[in-house]
């Protein structure tokens, strides 16, 4: 009889990170190209939404599969009494679930893929200051007890909407503000760009949740065209 092997837990979240990488690749390019508020990340992020929902559909139909569209807004959930805040749980952005088939309890039987979302660029006033935080509200929840963004994941994702400065500046700048507020993480290194969106790489040995190592994956869209044009 033949023996199939049989993938393990971390090379099905490889692929589910892949697969929802390529899908908000493609979404925030898309987006770029679009009208839409840029007051504020949750306006564009709203907007954000739409888009994600046509590429799952387009992609799914084109792949002869299902892609779940990622939630948006949806609270970290608890899975056992000693996770229980009061009802005052962290919610993330968006989040795209992994099931786990080699789960040995309930704790571990769905992951989450979370990904968090700020604009970039100068600040909007002298009290919000968009890349200091990008880290303090954004980078900084993937390891806290509080927000416990990728808690029991091998990754997660931050986006970043450029809507001033150039992107050298802004990495530039996150990476102090990081040395000032965690300065044990790694700085952020620019890895590879398509079209209006950037990817940048980091690596987090973190102090508060498990797993302990966790990759920390940087989309940044340059949507300033469209804050010059006044969307």
């Amino acid at each position: 009889m033949a023996r199939y092997n049989v993938p393990s837990f971390s090379s099905l979240w490889q692929k589910h990170e892949t697969l929802y990488m390529g899908i908000f690749t493609m979404a925030l390019q898309r987006l770029s190209g679009e009208q839409c508020d840029m007051t504020n990340e949750d306006t564009i992020s709203e907007h954000l939404c739409i888009v994600l929902n046509a590429i799952c559909f387009e992609e799914s139909r084109n792949n002869n599969c299902e892609i779940r569209t990622p939630d948006w807004e949806k609270s970290v959930q608890p899975v056992n009494d000693s996770e229980l805040k009061g009802g005052k749980a962290g919610k993330p952005d968006f989040t795209c679930k992994c099931t786990n088939p080699f789960a040995a309890s309930a704790d571990e039987h769905e992951i989450s893929f979370h990904i968090e979302c700020k604009r970039l660029g100068l600040p909007t006033s002298a009290r919000w200051i968009l890349n200091k935080n990008y880290v303090t509200n954004g980078i900084k929840r993937f390891d806290s007890r509080l927000h416990e963004y990728g808690k029991r994941a091998f990754s997660g994702m931050m986006i970043g909407y450029i809507i001033s400065m150039s992107p050298e500046k802004i990495l530039d700048e996150v990476n102090i503000y990081q040395k000032k507020h965690c300065s044990y993480n790694p700085a952020i290194e620019f890895d590879y760009v398509k079209g209006n969106v950037q990817q940048y790489r980091q690596i987090l040995n973190r102090k508060n949740l498990k797993p302990k190592l966790f990759k920390l994956v940087h989309l940044w869209v340059d949507l300033r065209a469209l804050s010059r044009q006044g969307f």
